[in-house]
């Protein structure tokens, strides 16, 4: 599915905790490994390149690992969305919070290359576990009945086949709702449910919450059932107009306890 795995770091400890999940997913996707850093100027890319290496002999790891600086294009987000758009079948797995030499790891910088990007990033949020690096298990896919947070669906489910976890599709209702909703609600989770376990032949499971915190609630339940990712939309049906500070998938992001992975719908004109 991803022929390589791109890692952006800025050389700070914060921004290196994105590195063992992207060296999961190498490992499971047989992808390459590439650690990118983008510089200010162009006579700042080899000692940028050759710091990063050090850093690896300190610390080996157990994949082929290609390091590569970058000179600041726009800004940083859309400079890493262009060398990803270059390279081709390239994976983002990105720490959304960290500062180094160039600040390059942000929450801005997140969305930044959310907006310029046509594939999904793997978000590495501050709970994120590096111990449970291992993307096997369960996978969870939060829905809200639109067709936006829907769109998602065929990248958890060729994510799913690929490391081989369990989809479990969530749906979280305000508790002030009327309960009659939740046949419904079950209902229409029940058959993305079966839909995911003709796909993947995997037995995707389902489950309605209740909650007025919609990311928080996913968080957790995701915690509680030892998830290895959640893959969701960042669109839905509250018509989030961004990945932002209080949004459901930045929620997410912020109190997960393993890596979020975001796209936004390809139905949706790419920003400058």
């Amino acid at each position: 599915m991803f022929t390589r795995i791109i890692v952006p770091t800025d050389g700070s400890d914060y921004s290196w905790r994105a590195v063992e999940v992207g060296e999961a997913f190498a490992r499971q996707c047989d992808a390459g490994l590439e650690l990118l850093e983008v510089v200010s100027y162009a006579a700042d890319a080899k000692r940028a390149e050759a710091i990063t290496r050090e850093r690896l002999s300190e610390a080996p790891l157990s994949v082929p690992v290609a390091v590569c600086a970058r000179v600041l294009q726009r800004s940083v987000g859309c400079t890493i969305a262009d060398h990803v758009a270059n390279v081709g079948g390239g994976l983002i797995v990105m720490s959304t919070f960290g500062r180094g030499r160039s600040e390059a790891i942000l929450g801005s910088v997140a969305l930044d290359v959310l907006r310029a990007m046509d594939g999904p990033v793997v978000a590495v949020g501050p709970q994120a576990n590096k111990a449970r690096a291992d993307h096997r298990g369960e996978l969870i896919v939060p829905v809200d009945g639109s067709a936006f947070s829907e769109t998602v669906l065929p990248l958890a489910a060729a994510l799913g086949t690929d490391l081989e976890a369990r989809p479990w599709v969530v749906e979280v209702l305000d508790p002030d709702q009327a309960r009659i909703a939740d046949a419904v609600e079950s209902s229409h989770a029940a058959r993305i449910a079966r839909d995911l376990t003709r796909q993947t032949h995997l037995d995707a499971q389902f489950e309605v919450l209740h909650g007025t915190h919609p990311g928080r609630a996913i968080a957790e339940f995701a915690e509680s059932i030892e998830a290895s990712l959640i893959v969701a939309s960042t669109h839905g049906r509250t018509g989030l107009a961004r990945l932002a500070a209080g949004s459901v998938a930045m929620e997410m992001v912020r109190h997960a306890g393993c890596p979020v992975v975001l796209r936004r719908p390809p139905t949706l004109e790419r920003q400058p």
